[in-house]
């Protein structure tokens, strides 16, 4: 069974962009092995993460990335069971969202009273359009950034 999971988290202090391209690296490799699939959207002080992959292996990775130094508080605003991918191409995507960040901040802060609130901040994430070397095997390799 799929699972997809999706957290907003605050951004310790102190992460460089280079530890974020760092991460985004292990994590592409790591998640290939895994077949895990999904996108990395950061602000202006705030992670939100969107992971899809099957059940056993989500339940070990949110466990292991609520332990990551690299943030705080990880609360997860979604999971519920899926049968097909929004990411299936991504092993790992970035996604810069400067322009969500006061959304990011207050979800993180205030939580969800219900999914619609989680599912609607990742369809508002989604709404940018990567340049053409983003997609696919690409993706997460380059930031992805929203044209304005």
């Amino acid at each position: 069974m799929l699972t997809r999971v999706f957290y907003i988290s605050e951004v310790a202090e102190g992460v460089t962009e280079l530890d974020v391209q760092i991460v985004l690296g292990v994590a592409q490799v790591n998640n290939r092995r895994l077949d895990v699939t999904g996108m990395l959207a950061q602000s202006d002080g705030h992670f939100a993460q969107l992971l899809e992959g099957r059940s056993d292996v989500m339940r070990q990775l949110v466990a292991r990335i609520a332990t990551d130094q690299r943030h705080r508080s990880v609360p997860t605003l979604l999971q519920d069971a899926i049968t097909t991918r929004q990411f299936p191409r991504w092993a790992m995507g970035l996604i810069r969202r400067d322009d969500m960040a006061q959304e990011m901040l207050e979800l993180h802060r205030d939580g969800c009273e219900h999914n619609g609130q989680a599912r609607w901040m990742i369809q508002q994430l989604m709404a940018f359009q990567p340049a053409e070397e983003c997609v696919g095997p690409e993706a997460g390799r380059r930031d992805c950034r929203k044209s304005t």
